[in-house]
């Protein structure tokens, strides 16, 4: 069995957040930004929680002991939308300190997250080395490309999770279940927020980009935006792109996505990106008015989605109990 987890780059605890949902506990984080380390601790009314700071400089023998290990460890240099420079940018090789770790505080299972571009990256080269790196560190380790919008929330984010277990622990490892999809849920549960209507300068920003090269082709009109309720505008780039039923990915350099309630364009805030990100309300608003809305915004697209890993920590947990068979 499993009871705890250690949290490494744990941005704003979202992955804390969705195996705490599974019972467990947390024994510790590692993070290496002040102001989501604040949002953090706001967040799971941890003040006192130690933050043992920058994994590089860690030694897993002098951790707390933790049955799990989870980490959504930096994905810039591995997206489609950076420059993917992968295992060449000091980023890149976080996942060899996570292997490290691995071999020093011997958890039983680990739950890391990344972009969906890795499985594709340089050709698949790699994540085959990822894979590689973790099985010669003791682990049999399965990874699987899941969007949080078969998860429980309307966010269309692709990621790809990498599951491990301890090839001591002698498990049938082929009997591992992943999650099962579930029904996306309505925008209305998630864009509640009453104080975000766009602001003038943003308003004025976004009737020019309606005009713009790329879009004055299409007739754009706001007037005839304005008329479907919760309709998703998002001004991505210089191409508009609109949603139904659904908001794209959220990205920590993500600004502009728009959104028809009441008749009224309103802005994304970072309250709503912690609700589309699986934060629960009574967590979301203790940062709403303490923490800038800005950065709320970044820190929800730098996070995890927390109904995946709480779905990820059952099928473990679930595993587990019935011996890997």
């Amino acid at each position: 069995m499993i009871t705890n987890f250690f949290d490494f780059c744990s941005g704003i605890g979202a992955g804390r957040l969705g195996l705490e949902q599974c019972g467990l506990h947390c024994v510790g984080h590692s993070d290496t930004s002040r102001l989501a380390d604040i949002t953090y601790r706001i967040l799971h009314d941890s003040p006192e929680d130690k933050n043992w700071g920058n994994l590089k400089r860690l030694n897993g023998k002098n951790l707390p002991k933790y049955d799990v290990l989870i980490a959504g460890f930096p994905c810039q240099t591995f997206s489609v939308m950076g420059r993917q420079d992968g295992f060449n940018d000091d980023r890149g090789q976080i996942i060899f300190h996570l292997s490290r770790l691995l071999r020093e505080s011997r958890p039983k299972c680990f739950i890391l997250e990344n972009v969906k571009g890795l499985v594709t990256h340089d050709g698949g080269k790699t994540i085959k080395t990822i894979v590689k790196e973790l099985d010669e560190s003791g682990y049999i380790t399965s990874y699987r490309v899941i969007a949080s919008l078969d998860c429980g929330v309307p966010q269309m984010r692709q990621r790809v999770y990498f599951i491990g277990f301890d090839k001591n622990l002698n498990l049938n490892y082929d009997k591992f279940k992943w999650p099962d999809p579930l029904p996306i849920p309505k925008l209305n549960e998630f864009l509640v927020d009453e104080d975000n209507l766009i602001s003038k300068v943003d308003y004025g920003y976004f009737k020019k980009y309606l005009v713009n090269p790329t879009n004055i082709s299409r007739g754009y009109s706001e007037d005839d935006f304005l008329k479907e309720e919760y309709l998703i505008l998002d001004t991505r780039m210089n191409d508009m792109r609109i949603y139904r039923g659904k908001v794209p990915t959220l990205r920590a350099q993500r600004d502009g996505i728009y959104y028809v309630k009441n008749h009224q364009l309103r802005s994304l805030s970072g309250y709503e990106a912690l609700l589309l990100q699986g934060f629960p309300k009574e967590y979301a608003e203790k940062v709403k008015s303490v923490v800038d809305n800005r950065h709320l915004l970044m820190q929800a697209g730098n996070a995890m989605t927390v109904n995946v890993i709480k779905l990820l920590g059952k099928s473990i947990i679930n595993f587990l109990k019935q011996g890997g068979k």
